[in-house]
């Protein structure tokens, strides 16, 4: 008879079990079951994580996939709550271990789990779910009741320039602190994060691993008010229905003001966040904020302000049954859609709306637009050598085609996935023989099995691209065909848009300001909006009415070729505009124009 094969899941929480050897004691009772029963241990699978959830359990995560793959038979467990205290979760994970013919075996119990099972193990993981969500509110009142109390506060190690002492006071790292103070006084003096970070890289300030500050590192820096010696606490909160942190409203946030002693004094912080915030918005030569100057991911954004509002355009990408339509849009229409006196529908909204949101300006075709500024700013050649780029880009392809040495690539790995394997198995006997303590297995082991599946990825990786790359020559050939068609005049929109300085959009017009020309005025011919043809229609049924005041809204649409609820939509739109009424002598209707055409 063929060996079955096992593997098993342990898991442990600090609320839990305050024992130090709880999850060695869960493992070495799991791999003796293992034993007993006669079955073959292929894998372990082994955590320290609360259960009332599985978001950030990698180990259980790991284990869910692996139910769907052909690796073992049977599941090992301590006991129910060991592999959960969520309900949802806990059917979920027996619905997919039954689909894939996996059993789940509980040596506490000494039983296997049975469909018969469902509604004893329900009710056990809805009391353990209601036990977690108690547990949930205390810990969390406990929070909150320190909170106040402002006797002790979290640091951890991500902070810079203060340290906690072993008797919890809080004292500044002089060495760090130094760092702190040129930040806010850099950034105070106008230097951007980016500025400041090379600034700082050049004097010898690094992070902890000795790399540059990130520009992300250095804002938080600036934002975070404990450098000027006060503290915030309950920003944030677990919810425990949502299983997620949600940020707290600023009235609920508890405030301790010269809490821990502070690194730069209220002017300079207050100094540095203010040039911060001044720098999120670009003055035009006139003085006048355009805002929004953060480049964003292309090249035209932060670029486009709008003539109505002077909120920046946005861009947007949809689908319709043509393709990909690819559009800029006013940002407070985004927000809050058209102004409520524009709205051009019958509908009323629902939601109360501010007085003065949303915008009524046209949306702008990308392509459109590139073929625009294009005619506008033509008169100026460019540099850019098509045959150069081309070639420089075939010859970055020609490297990632290559398949030189792919054998010896794929050995490596192999070895390198091998030796990850033994140094997780290794690691698992020294936590078993007490070598080392949980928080370091669970360190080292996370470690490990990001290597190993670093390691699959670059495999599969390799095997892929052995797979599809046929003759590389070909390839390239068929890559060069399309770069040829197009490249010249994608590098030539880049630079043309990098000579642009702001686009004013009008619903009739825009405005270009680039640094080769005065600034140009030319007729609105980029929108996407409906409202020109919405217009054209209108006029076409003004003409119709005035040719035969008699017509009907049914005539009219045969006449134009559209639905009769558009031609009602248009009637109805030239009435509250008050540019047609409908009157009725001798019992006969006809349509009387107040403005008729000449």
């Amino acid at each position: 008879m063929e060996q079955l094969r096992a593997v098993i899941y342990n898991r442990c929480s600090t609320e839990d079990e305050s024992q130090k050897d709880a999850l060695v004691k869960q493992v070495q009772e799991s791999k003796n079951c293992v034993h007993e029963q006669g079955w073959k241990l292929v894998d372990t699978y082994v955590e320290a994580k609360s259960g009332t959830t599985v978001r950030g359990r990698s180990e259980y995560s790991r284990l869910y996939r692996d139910l769907e793959q052909d690796k073992f038979d049977i599941i090992v467990i301590k006991s129910q709550d060991r592999l959960m205290r969520n309900t949802k979760d806990w059917y979920l994970f027996i619905d997919r271990m039954q689909k894939n013919r996996k059993r789940l075996y509980m040596y506490l119990e000494g039983k296997f789990y049975t469909p018969d099972d469902a509604l004893i193990t329900g009710i056990k993981a809805i009391l353990a779910e209601e036990y977690s969500r108690e547990l949930s509110k205390k810990i969390n009142n406990a929070h909150k009741n320190r909170q106040k109390e402002g006797k002790s506060f979290v640091f951890t190690n991500r902070m810079y320039g203060l340290k906690k002492l072993p008797d919890k006071s809080i004292v500044i790292d002089e060495r760090e602190a130094e760092m702190i103070r040129m930040i806010f006084g850099l950034s105070a003096n106008g230097y951007g994060t980016h500025t400041s970070a090379e600034i700082l890289y050049q004097k010898g300030y690094t992070n902890r691993n000795g790399k540059m500050l990130t520009p992300a590192l250095i804002r938080n820096i600036i934002r975070n008010p404990v450098y000027k010696g006060t503290v915030v606490q309950n920003k944030r909160h677990y919810e425990f229905e949502s299983k997620q942190t949600i940020r707290n409203p600023e009235a609920e946030w508890v405030v301790h003001e010269g809490a821990v002693p502070a690194i730069v004094d209220e002017a300079l912080f207050t100094a540095a966040n203010k040039a911060l915030d001044d720098r999120k918005k670009e003055r035009h030569r006139d003085g006048n904020d355009i805002g929004y100057c953060n480049a964003g991911s292309h090249d035209l954004s932060g670029k486009i302000i709008c003539g109505l509002c002077g909120a920046p355009f946005y861009r947007t990408v949809r689908r319709n049954r043509s393709g990909k339509v690819i559009e800029w849009k006013c940002s407070n229409y985004l927000r809050h859609g058209r102004r409520a006196e524009g709205l051009r529908r019958d509908q009323i909204r629902t939601v109360e709306r501010c007085e003065d949101a949303g915008c009524d300006n046209v949306h702008l075709d990308e392509k459109n637009l590139l073929s625009c500024l294009q005619q506008v700013c033509g008169q100026k050649q460019y540099k850019t050598n098509q045959k150069e780029i081309l070639e420089e880009m075939l010859s970055l392809m020609r490297k990632t085609f290559a398949v030189e040495g792919i054998e010896e690539k794929r050995e490596l790995l192999e070895a390198d996935l091998r030796k990850a394997e033994y140094r997780k198995n290794l690691l698992l006997e020294k936590l078993l023989e007490g070598v080392i303590d949980d928080q370091t297995f669970q360190w080292k082991n996370r470690e490990l099995r990001e290597e190993i599946e670093r390691c699959e990825e670059q495999a599969a990786s390799i095997k892929d691209n052995t797979m599809q790359s046929g003759n590389p020559e070909e390839r390239l050939e068929t890559i060069r065909e399309r770069l040829e068609q197009g490249i010249i005049q994608q590098a030539q929109s880049a630079e043309m848009v990098s000579e642009i300085r702001k686009i004013v959009v009008y619903p009739e017009q825009m405005k270009i300001d680039n640094s080769f020309r005065a600034s140009v005025t030319i007729p609105q011919n980029s929108s996407t909006s409906h409202y020109p043809i919405m217009e054209e229609e209108k006029k076409q049924i003004l003409m119709l009415m005035q040719k035969k005041p008699e017509i009907t809204a049914k005539e009219i649409a045969k006449e134009m070729g559209v639905s009769l609820s558009l031609v009602h939509r248009r009637i109805r739109a030239l009435k509250a505009e008050e540019k047609i009424r409908y009157s009725v002598p001798n019992g006969r209707g006809k349509w009387i124009l107040t403005n008729p055409f000449t």
